[in-house]
C-alpha cells in the first residue's frame, strides 16, 4: 500500500543532449509552496562541465539565489541536497538548472524530488 505522503510528492524530469546545446530549465511549481528534496544529474558518459542551480524568486531577479555551482571533471552523477531551509521554496518560486555545453557530448538527465510544504 503506498504511503499517503507518496501522493503528495511532484515529479519533475527533464534532459538535453549537450551536443544540441546547454541545458537551462526553469521549474513551474503552479504557485504550490513545495520543498526540494534533492535534484539528481546523471549523463549519458563521463562529462566535463558546469552545472548551477538557481532559486528563482517570486518577487524578482535581484533575489534569485544561487544555490550550488558544482564543476564536474570527467564525471557521470551528481547530486544535490539543499542544506536546511534552501529546499523550501515560497509560493511563485521555482528553481533554474543549467549545464553547460562547452565540450558538446553526452546527454544530461535531470530529475527533482519534490514534496508539498
Amino acid at each position: 500500500m503506498a504511503n499517503l505522503l507518496d501522493f503528495l510528492k511532484i515529479p519533475i524530469s527533464t534532459s538535453q543532449d549537450l551536443s544540441v546545446g546547454p541545458l537551462s530549465f526553469t521549474t513551474d511549481f503552479n504557485n504550490r509552496k513545495v520543498k526540494v528534496e534533492s535534484i539528481s544529474f546523471n549523463a549519458s558518459i563521463a562529462i566535463t562541465e558546469n552545472i548551477t542551480i538557481t532559486r528563482v524568486s517570486n518577487i524578482g531577479t535581484n533575489y534569485n539565489i544561487v544555490l550550488r555551482r558544482k564543476s564536474l571533471v570527467s564525471e557521470k552523477p551528481y547530486l544535490f541536497v539543499p542544506e536546511d531551509g534552501q529546499g523550501l521554496m515560497n509560493i511563485g518560486d521555482n528553481i533554474k538548472i543549467q549545464c553547460t555545453d562547452a565540450n558538446g557530448l553526452g546527454i544530461i538527465y535531470a530529475e527533482f524530488k519534490l514534496k508539498e510544504a
